[in-house]
């Protein structure tokens, strides 16, 4: 009895669609983990060309069959470039490279940067990720819980208010994020100075440090970057719940509540809760948007995020830093998309009951 209640469970419709979005997920970062190792090496030079380059202060990444680069022997530079091919085995069959970098990835050493040799990969990581997650965790819930309450009352209480209200919030969600940002830097950073305009702390400052006063001027610089994010969803969670309770107004359940003499909160609370749920399906779509948008804005303001590594790993060509930046951004990204469907298919057991028979 107790076997055939396993099978039944394993047969349900919500455990299909589990098993399935966890089948799409595997494989979804099988071919992204792949794309990040083929693509950085297509281009037609190698980190140690933009190193040695960097060395000399050459400018290029290619010998040219010179017999001296900035005053550099070209014998001396070629026997540089032998030495740190082989350091960093890129001298190794492409096959061996790849195999190496899946290993890498399940053991999560990732070596040494190129950019910043001989500084570990892990280290420079470990350093950016908490600014990057301390810009991304309160986004989505900050944004998705205040744009879906001021969306729904602007559009329970229409009215010149309301208006204004919707204008402010469509204009917030149109208008490109980064140039949101551009906005506030120039507005409250150069014009009135209340702002920083680069990092995430004053220079006086030579690291983080257990302080007061620290974390004050560390949430100085982070002011503009996190309203530049937060205002944008805000924007858009309220745009997308004032359409859906304006919708739900014609709706005839509310026009019977409304005759049997319902009082304004609780129709409201009952419209709430059928408007969000389609709110619900976006939250995949913010969560990617989230990702580019934070590596984005911490590139616009100097903020030593993911973001920021990423950009000057990308320069540098720095295949370990490329492979763990892009990894993940990835990860957040699908992991993030993958707990949202489960949790729409808890939320709406239609979802999950559409794969019967699948």
């Amino acid at each position: 009895m107790k076997a055939g209640g396993n099978v039944q469970k394993v047969k349900s419709p919500f455990a299909i669609f589990v098993y399935r979005k966890f089948a799409l997920l595997l494989a979804s970062i099988f071919v992204g983990m792949t794309f990040v190792f083929i693509f950085p090496r297509l281009l037609p030079y190698s980190p140690v060309d933009i190193m040695i380059g960097r060395i000399v202060g050459a400018g290029g990444t290619s010998l040219g069959g010179q017999q001296s680069v900035g005053g550099v022997e070209a014998g001396s530079l070629e026997a540089m470039r032998k030495v740190y091919e082989e350091k960093f085995g890129l001298t190794q069959p492409l096959s061996t490279q790849y195999f190496l970098f899946w290993r890498r990835f399940f053991t999560m050493d990732f070596g040494l940067s190129y950019w910043r040799y001989p500084q570990p990969v892990e280290r420079l990581v470990l350093y950016a990720l908490p600014w990057t997650m301390a810009l991304m965790l309160p986004v989505v819930p900050i944004g998705f819980v205040v744009g879906n309450w001021l969306g729904s009352r602007a559009a329970f209480y229409r009215g010149k208010l309301g208006n204004l209200f919707f204008g402010i919030a469509l204009y917030m969600f149109q208008a490109p994020y980064y140039w949101f940002a551009l906005i506030l830097v120039f507005v409250f950073g150069v014009k009135l100075g209340w702002f920083p305009l680069y990092g995430a702390y004053s220079r006086h400052w030579i690291r983080p440090v257990l302080s007061l006063e620290w974390f004050l001027d560390a949430v100085w610089h982070y002011s503009l970057p996190f309203l530049s994010l937060v205002g944008s969803g805000i924007g858009g969670w309220a745009v997308d719940m004032r359409a859906l309770v304006l919708y739900e107004m014609q709706s005839d359940y509310v026009q019977y509540a409304n005759q049997l003499g319902f009082g304004k909160g609780k129709l409201r609370k009952y419209m709430e809760k059928n408007a969000i749920l389609p709110n619900f399906t976006w939250l995949p779509m913010s969560i990617s948007n989230l990702v580019s948008q934070t590596l984005l804005i911490e590139v616009v303001f100097g903020y030593p995020g993911i973001g920021n590594l990423a950009f000057n790993a990308v320069f540098a060509l720095d295949y370990p830093l490329i492979e763990v930046t892009f990894i993940f951004s990835m990860l957040i990204l699908l992991i993030g998309n993958f707990l949202c469907d489960i949790l729409y298919g808890v939320l709406d057991p239609r979802i999950g009951s559409g794969y019967v028979g699948g």
